[in-house]
């Protein structure tokens, strides 16, 4: 079995690592003076399913969202992604590549099937330009790159929510 991926945190980053102990020593040092500043700004009503194995990223990604006023939910493997995003509806998805079970692409592959009108953001460390049109050509709406500023996942969930200007 090989090492599992953490995440550790520097300057509001979230990355891989291959030890989540550095990565919760790291942030009590810098995740709370580095954490960005948002506001609920009309927000409140959209939800946002995270769907990541990693219980650190779960918590850093809520943290972040749910300071900027969006409702946020939690799944820990593809098929919990598919099964609570067809029977939650969120907002948007963010969708982590690597996961057990199903991973992201398979994930967001059957509930694009079932709602093809769901938002859904890849975040994953394939952060090569043909990474990205893969990712984009499979379905997804957005992409970040791991590691990713929170800033960005905030900027990114802002713009794929915001109501159409009539």
């Amino acid at each position: 079995m090989g090492a599992r991926s953490g995440w550790k945190a520097r300057s509001a980053t979230v990355q891989p690592s291959t030890s989540p102990f550095r990565w919760l020593k790291s942030t009590r040092r810098h995740c709370s003076a580095a954490m960005p500043e948002v506001s609920a700004g009309g927000y409140a009503s959209s939800m946002v399913l995270v769907a990541d194995d990693n219980e650190v990223a779960q918590r850093l990604c809520r943290r972040v969202l749910e300071k900027a006023g969006y409702s946020v939910l939690i799944a820990s493997d593809g098929l919990q992604a598919v099964d609570l995003a067809l029977a939650q509806n969120p907002n948007v998805i963010l969708m982590d590549v690597a996961m057990p079970g199903m991973d992201g692409l398979e994930a967001m592959r059957r509930i694009k099937a079932e709602r093809p009108e769901m938002r859904i953001v890849i975040a994953s460390a394939h952060s090569m330009a043909s990474d990205r049109e893969r990712f984009l050509a499979a379905g997804a709406d957005d992409v970040l790159s791991k590691p990713f500023r929170l800033g960005d996942l905030i900027d990114v969930v802002q713009k794929l929510t915001a109501k159409p200007s009539a």
